[in-house]
């Protein structure tokens, strides 16, 4: 049978007479839709863990970890503790679990945060353990329930965000794991601030299918905006099918311009403080404002939902990539 996409921008079959029915709402809107309420649960869940449960003694550096969207979740959650200026000077690392044994070796008296939201990624499983080996102490953050948790022994804690996501195009565990971490190590500061990034509201999804029109080729963006931009890079080959490149805003400039043809698209996530926003022509300009540790959120939001407004545009299910 052949298919169309409905109003609402999700594929439908066809029926006789050129009508077609209405088909439901897909998972990753309905997921995107719930994110902001996820916040408010977690946030007042992780605010009330008592430090009974930590180490007597302050961390003697912060190590997040992750692998892909996890990866991602690591680095700008280390970015939102770097913003916060009141926060004690603890150093934080960020880096792919693969780094963790190599170029990154953890000591006793680290605190280590494997981001993992199934809890079974072998390659972060394995980086949590070399932690626990040293005599660090070792925290996984994961899904509710997540199938691969209760096999980790080598976790002291477990820290889980949100439900099982249904699809691939993990939203909702992102932002959840970076509200975890965020309101753990920040308290009180973070969760007034998760609380008014709730605020803010979902956007008119037609607006953003207006705007997003084929998607991007190339998104770029510098410090956590880089971050930014690959996760958001994710999303559009997840969800859109879309093999959209990343790179730091300076990395763009030494090489992989080059790359980019007349007719090609490219997006910049932008910081005030991006030395290149200036000599920068983007098609689509995302930006970031404010100073305060969480205030990139709405960016990153905002490239999730472009992301499925281009699935829709391009008449792909955004669904696609089950469990």
């Amino acid at each position: 049978m052949d298919s169309t996409v409905n109003e609402r921008g999700v594929s439908a079959p066809r029926v006789e007479g050129g009508d077609f029915s209405e088909a439901p709402m897909s998972i990753v809107e309905q997921t995107l839709r719930s994110q902001r309420e996820s916040w408010r649960e977690i946030a007042d869940r992780f605010s009330k863990i008592g430090t009974s449960e930590f180490p007597h003694e302050a961390p003697k550096r912060i190590i997040l970890f992750g692998v892909g969207s996890s990866h991602h979740a690591a680095r700008m959650t280390a970015f939102a503790l770097l913003r916060d200026k009141l926060r004690q000077r603890i150093p934080v690392i960020a880096c792919p679990s693969t780094s963790i044994g190599t170029d990154v070796i953890p000591q006793k008296g680290d605190w280590t945060f494997a981001f993992s939201h199934r809890g079974g990624t072998p390659v972060t499983r394995q980086a949590l353990k070399v932690c626990d080996q040293v005599g660090a102490f070792p925290l996984l953050v994961c899904g509710k329930d997540a199938p691969g948790a209760r096999e980790i022994e080598s976790a002291r804690m477990v820290l889980e965000t949100v439900e099982m996501e249904r699809v691939e195009p993990h939203t909702s565990s992102v932002t959840g794991a970076i509200c975890a971490v965020t309101t753990l190590l920040m308290g009180t500061k973070a969760v007034e601030e998760w609380d008014a990034l709730r605020s803010i509201g979902n956007p008119d999804l037609d607006y953003f299918r207006r705007k997003a029109g084929e998607g991007p080729t190339a998104i770029v963006g510098e410090w956590e905006a880089e971050w930014i931009a690959r996760e958001g890079a994710l999303k559009f080959m997840e969800m859109a099918r879309l093999p959209v490149r990343a790179y730091g805003t300076e990395e763009y400039f030494h090489g992989p311009r080059q790359s980019l043809g007349e007719y090609e698209r490219l997006w910049h996530v932008s910081l005030a403080r991006d030395p290149r926003n200036d000599d920068l022509k983007p098609e689509y300009r995302i930006g970031v404002f404010g100073s305060t540790p969480l205030a990139w959120i709405p960016a990153l939001v905002e490239l999730q939902w472009l992301a499925l407004a281009t699935a829709f545009n391009r008449g792909i299910d955004p669904d696609g990539l089950k469990g």
